[in-house]
């Protein structure tokens, strides 16, 4: 149960709570719930962390040896990783070792960003050629929920340097 269960618990029983037993050795003693959910609410609770998809992905693979699994890349893998994870793991300000110890009480999976493209105020929605000898057509749209969406920018701006258009983050 965790601390909100347990605030939710104590509003039910209400002001007293008379099945309170044995506390401090004492029989029957009561209890003002009132006080006890006051002081729970001042608790500090473990926030989960943030964390990119590939880090995640790393931490499943790897959490149930995961001291074992961090010496082992330390020591064996990390000189030599160039990879996402690698320079996830070697900016030492983001205190990676903490970041993966602190992910065993829970964490979530950032939303990686997503993109748009836009010529004036019409959204590009995708590209039309029937058959191969035909003329590729842009296709486009005043409606921003049937865009076309990126999940990389690099794409995005592929795409909207065929006919000058730009550009734009939206959240999904």
């Amino acid at each position: 149960m965790n601390k909100q269960e347990v605030i939710e618990k104590l509003k039910e029983y209400g002001a007293w709570c008379t099945e309170c037993h044995d506390i401090h050795g004492e029989k029957d003693r009561y209890v003002k719930v009132a006080k006890v959910r006051e002081l729970l609410e001042q608790l500090d609770e473990p926030q989960k962390v943030k964390v990119p998809e590939f880090v995640a992905k790393w931490f499943e693979t790897n959490k149930y040896v995961l001291d074992r699994a961090i010496l082992d890349y330390m020591f064996e893998d990390y000189a030599s990783d160039d990879s996402e994870f690698g320079k996830w793991f070697d900016n030492k300000n983001g205190k990676p070792i903490e970041t993966l110890v602190r992910m065993l009480d829970g964490y979530e999976v950032e939303e990686e960003p997503k993109w748009v493209v836009k010529s004036n105020r019409l959204y590009f929605t995708g590209i039309t050629q029937l058959i191969a000898r035909d003329p590729i057509t842009y296709n486009f749209t005043t409606d921003e929920n049937r865009a076309h969406v990126f999940d990389d920018k690099e794409s995005a701006e592929k795409e909207a340097s065929f006919f000058d258009g730009t550009v734009e983050k939206v959240e999904v």
